[in-house]
């Protein structure tokens, strides 16, 4: 092997090596860009709580376990039981040290979505009402969206990806984990060692627009508005009644689409490299 190829090799596990750093900084490194309310200081919603880890990234000695009946018609909203017919239980729980860490509670802001209505005065509100989508959960005004959501008649955002939520630690380490392997294997199947992971921009689109569509079309008759089932807008401005709507990245999301780049680099420079070693 030449050393021209040699150095595309190297080049190629470079470029796998940032990828790595990519994930780890979008899992980890959610505190600079954490959402500040209009005063400029870090907004915290007590009653935001759809950080909701599996138990092993909770300290059971400082969580509060809300599991009766009308707690829970407090968070989850009327239909909850339509959705956890075998109950269901929420921790209210703000984590420290490496639980935080771990289970996902800085990840970075993934897409933002926003929405103006005449009763938020741009002077109060200068962003309007905000809302960051993590890969764990969902940051700033959601108690103020929740409320909005059940004018229309939608659900409270808690309920969204609940389950999914929770698997998102262990599925970030497996898609970290098949970048390490792939570095250094080259035999049968190496190319997927390096797809899977770069999809994870595009993982992370494919659920955030399912559950859009079925926040949209699981609309409840106690809306004080008639609104009839739709699609809420993914990307761009949209209109819901009164209310204006704008969604886009974040810069979570753009650090996920450098692992697709770096990856999708990575695999088709080792692909060349490995083709003209004969390989």
């Amino acid at each position: 092997m030449n050393q021209n190829i040699k150095a595309r090799l190297l080049v190629s596990k470079v470029l796998a090596v940032i990828a790595i750093v990519l994930f780890m900084a979008t899992y980890f490194g959610g505190e600079p860009f954490a959402y500040r309310g209009p005063d400029g200081e870090v907004f915290f919603d007590e009653d935001n709580l759809s950080w909701q880890p599996m138990e092993i990234f909770i300290d059971m000695e400082e969580a509060d376990i809300l599991e009766t009946d009308e707690e829970l018609k407090t968070v989850l909203g009327k239909s909850f039981k339509d959705y956890f017919p075998n109950g269901i239980r929420l921790y209210d729980y703000v984590p420290t040290g490496w639980r935080a860490y771990l289970g996902g509670y800085h990840t970075m802001p993934i897409w933002k979505v926003t929405l103006d209505a005449p009763q938020y005065p741009k002077a109060a509100y200068p962003e309007g009402i905000a809302v960051y989508f993590t890969l764990t959960d969902f940051r700033g005004e959601v108690t103020e969206m929740n409320t909005i959501n059940h004018y229309i008649g939608m659900d409270p955002m808690d309920v969204g990806g609940l389950y999914l939520r929770k698997i998102v630690p262990f599925g970030i380490l497996a898609l970290v984990l098949l970048v390490f392997v792939y570095i250094f294997y080259t035999g049968p199947g190496w190319k997927l060692l390096g797809l899977i992971p770069a999809g994870i921009p595009f993982y992370f689109l494919g659920m955030f627009s399912y559950m859009l569509y079925w926040f949209g079309h699981n609309l409840h008759e106690y809306g004080q508005f008639d609104i009839k089932p739709f699609m809420p807008t993914v990307l761009g401005d949209g209109k819901v009644a009164q209310f204006v709507t704008h969604a886009f990245p974040a810069v979570g999301f753009y650090t996920l689409l450098g692992v697709f780049i770096c990856m999708m680099l990575s695999v088709l420079i080792r692909r060349k490299a490995l083709k003209e070693a004969g390989q």
